[in-house]
Parts: structure tokens; C-alpha cells; sequence
């Protein structure tokens, strides 16, 4: 007799879809964005944004790249990082960004309890996004509770409860709807609102009236909709091309016209890859 196969957090199947796009490039690509993501690396053992600050969220992303592309020396840097600077206690997104690296780099620290997961979310109120709060949270919960049963007795309390107003962001959906096939809620017609953000040669969007498809919107799409058993066979060649079109010698942009490279793109890129195939 065997016992249940235990349970993988989603930050680590992350890991393993990133892991499985970075491996269908080419050999020229993947040492392309060995390099970019190297590059990327702030001296002090973080990741930088966009201006080349260090920053948590960045941060973040480079811990799953880090990881995924079995990138040691980096994953060491940031773990020093992590070890000798805390965010401020305002900082939101920095706190889930850094209790979320450490999970994803196997540190030991200290495990916060529900309740302060919550308090953080509160603190950040108004002034964070709502959609990003809940990624977060719900990344985070996941990574500390996984299957816990009582734990997750909450969360369907809470989507009892809550119903989102106007025009949700696609990944915002589809996290919703991802929080409640993992606490075991019946879905309807969730399935079919989460594709109706794809359209036809280009990919998922992040509004259904916006121009331009995205990779950030295609890749949190594509994640929840494989994971729900939903059937993507429809959908699989232009996502492929959304793909192909946004990579630029080690690194992939947004998608949406934005001609920046960034860890975040280049981590949504990958795993849109690697959902694939």
C-alpha cells in the first residue's frame, strides 16, 4: 500500500513549470538568460527593478529563476540578502515577497501565523492593489498550509462571502477561481468567464477590451485553467506565438507594447513555456 503523494505548494510548481520552459529553448537562448538573469543581480545579494534598485518583488522573481535555472551562486547571494535585511513594517508587498523567497530557497525561519498574514493585508488597505494582495496572500498561504483543512475553512468562508464588483483583472479571476478549486469549492461557470479574457491570435488579456494580449495575464490564465483540468487545446498555438514574438536576447517582454526586460516577464515567459509543453 502506498501513501498520498504529498503535497507541492504552488510556488514550487512554479519552479518546475519555469524549469520545463527554460529547457525547450535552444542552447543559445538558455545561455542568453542564464546571463540576463545573472545581470540582474544588485551587489548586494537582491534583485533589481527596473531602475536597477534592489527590490523584494523583483526579488521574487529572481528567486523562482534562480532556482528553476539551478543558478546557486545567485540563490546563495540573495539567501545572504534575506538574512541581513528585513522589510520596513509598512512595506507590504516586501514582506510577503521576502517570506516567499525564503520558502522558495528552503531557508528556516520563522513561520507567521494566519492571523498575521491577515494583518498585513489590512495594513496595506487602500494603498495596495487589490489583485496583488490577494496573489500574495493566497501564494503565501498555500506555501505555510498547503492542504490543512482547518486553515483552508477560512479562506471558503471568506469566498462565501466575497463578490468582486466591475471588470476584474484577468490574473485577479483567475486566482479567485484557483482559490477555490484548492479549497475544494464547486466550479461553475468560472471555467468559461477565465477564457472569455482570450482572444483569438493573440492570447489572455488582462481586460477583455484591452488591445493587446499579455504575458502575465496568459501565463496566471494558463496556470489555473491547466491545473482545473479546463481543455487548452484551442488556446496553445497563439499563447505559443505570444511566446516567441516577446523574446529578446534573454529575456521576454510584457507583450503589451512595453519594450522593458525585466525579471517578472522573463519568469512569466518561461512558465507560459513551460505550461505548454
Amino acid at each position: 500500500m502506498t501513501g498520498k503523494q504529498a503535497y507541492q505548494p504552488v510556488i514550487h510548481q512554479f519552479n518546475s513549470e519555469v524549469e520545463n520552459g527554460f529547457l525547450l529553448l535552444d542552447e543559445t537562448s538558455r545561455a542568453e538568460v542564464i546571463a540576463f538573469v545573472k545581470s540582474q543581480q544588485h551587489n548586494s545579494g537582491a534583485f533589481s527593478n527596473r531602475a536597477g534598485n534592489p527590490d523584494w518583488y523583483y526579488s521574487l522573481f529572481g528567486s523562482w529563476l534562480s532556482v528553476a535555472l539551478k543558478l546557486e551562486e545567485q540563490q546563495k547571494n540573495l539567501g545572504k540578502f534575506t538574512s541581513a535585511v528585513q522589510p520596513g513594517p509598512e512595506k507590504v508587498v516586501d514582506k510577503f515577497s521576502c517570506l516567499l523567497i525564503n520558502r522558495i530557497l528552503g531557508n528556516d525561519v520563522k513561520k507567521p501565523s494566519l492571523f498575521k498574514l491577515i494583518g498585513w493585508i489590512r495594513k496595506g488597505g487602500r494603498n495596495l492593489n487589490t489583485a496583488y494582495q490577494f496573489f500574495l496572500f493566497m501564494l503565501s498561504f498555500d506555501a505555510l498550509y498547503g492542504k490543512n483543512r482547518l486553515a483552508y475553512g477560512g479562506v471558503r468562508l471568506f469566498l462565501n462571502f466575497y463578490k468582486p464588483t466591475g471588470n476584474l483583472p484577468c490574473s485577479f479571476f483567475a486566482s479567485l477561481l484557483f482559490a477555490r478549486f484548492l479549497t475544494g469549492k464547486k466550479l461553475s461557470g468560472e471555467v468559461a468567464v477565465l477564457m472569455d479574457y482570450f482572444e483569438n491570435g493573440k492570447g489572455f488579456k488582462v481586460f477583455r477590451e484591452q488591445e493587446n494580449a499579455d504575458l502575465l495575464s496568459t501565463a496566471v490564465a494558463l496556470f489555473v485553467l491547466k491545473k482545473v483540468g479546463a481543455d487548452l487545446r484551442l488556446v496553445i498555438p497563439d499563447c505559443l506565438n505570444l511566446v516567441q514574438d516577446n523574446y529578446e536576447k534573454g529575456a521576454f517582454l510584457s507583450g503589451d507594447g512595453d519594450s522593458s526586460k525585466d525579471l517578472e516577464y522573463t519568469f512569466y515567459g518561461l512558465l507560459t513555456l513551460g505550461l505548454l509543453s
